[in-house]
């Protein structure tokens, strides 16, 4: 890192850091200018007007001082998401301040500065794809490609993993749940198949080989008795490197709440596993058949899997992605 980069860290951090002290005294100071935008849903807005005074003196505060900058960084960066919430309570119900109601151009260029406030915070903390190479990264085993899963009305539920660049070389496998919960590995190597369920929750381990065919937007799957043809939308990219940091403490969080999973977590032979998301698409056309019976139609995945700490997303998806295992 070049002292430039250092000197800019530093001078964001304390001109950050002397802004939140400041905002965050005024809130002691005119506390009733503030009331109007807390949402009458947390009651008591005078408290919240306070608390979130507190938060921000502390966060500026810590944000003065390199060992405390990562973590006050982390938490300003949450502090912008949660005070946005004001900040679109007064947007929704156009609530004025100092009797002036403000248009929505005006609201959306506050969107925009919180957005880059929020980046400007990870940065300095070096917690997002800025942070660069991992500390422990030689100690990683790195596997790279695609998992795809999906149910169906009869059931069953699949996740699909095709994996072209991992410490084995390329190689599929399947997480099979049955209609009465038996959780099934199939895999075409014995030594993966062992490296897998090492990690992982099966009540039957089937080694025999998975042929996957991809096309454009779809997968042609199959083994000695399933057979598998699905297609996923456009979908979207995630440009950017994110840090295992990063990944753990707040992307999973995100995977939680909107997804129903997790991007962090520990496995059964306690190693620690992050999944770094690069392409999200959504599963739109499904057909399976389990020895020529078809398995049904396509249908969400509502019931726990539990192969290990992370189930896959609730709706039929396909994701492009970097798991790392230390």
């Amino acid at each position: 890192m070049g002292v430039s980069t250092r000197m800019l860290r530093l001078i964001s951090s304390s001109l950050i850091g002397g802004v939140l002290i400041f905002i965050g005294i005024d809130h002691f100071l005119n506390t009733e200018w503030y009331v109007p935008i807390v949402p009458s849903l947390l009651g008591v807005p005078e408290f919240w007007v306070l608390f979130s005074g507190v938060v921000e003196i502390v966060v500026g505060l810590g944000l003065l001082f390199p060992k405390t900058r990562t973590y006050a960084s982390l938490s300003g960066a949450w502090l912008m998401v949660f005070l946005y919430i004001a900040n679109a309570n007064m947007w929704i119900n156009n609530i004025p301040l100092d009797g002036i109601t403000y248009s929505t151009p005006w609201h959306v260029a506050r969107l925009v500065i919180q957005i880059i406030l929020i980046l400007l915070l990870c940065w300095i903390g070096e917690i997002t794809p800025f942070k660069g190479k991992e500390k422990l990264y030689h100690q990683l085993e790195v596997f790279e490609g695609r998992i795809t899963s999906m149910g169906f009305s009869s059931g069953h539920r699949f996740v699909i993993g095709q994996w072209n660049d991992t410490p084995f070389g390329s190689f599929n496998d399947i997480m099979w749940v049955t209609p009465n919960q038996k959780r099934i590995l199939v895999c075409g190597d014995e030594k993966i198949a062992s490296y897998i369920s090492s990690m992982y929750t099966f009540e039957e381990v089937v080694i025999q080989p998975i042929s996957i065919i991809k096309n454009p937007n779809g997968l042609q799957i199959q083994t000695n008795s399933i057979e598998i043809s699905l297609e996923w939308s456009k979908g979207f990219t995630i440009p950017f490197r994110r840090s295992l940091f990063f990944i753990k403490n707040v992307e999973s969080w995100f995977a939680k709440v909107f997804f129903k999973t997790k991007t962090y977590g520990i496995t059964n032979n306690y190693r620690k596993e992050w999944y770094m998301i690069n392409h999200l698409s959504k599963v739109i056309q499904c057909e399976g058949y389990m020895n020529n019976e078809t398995l049904g139609t396509l249908s969400n995945i509502d019931e726990r899997c539990g192969f290990g700490f992370s189930d896959p997303p609730r709706k039929p998806s396909s994701v492009l992605v970097k798991t790392h295992i230390l």
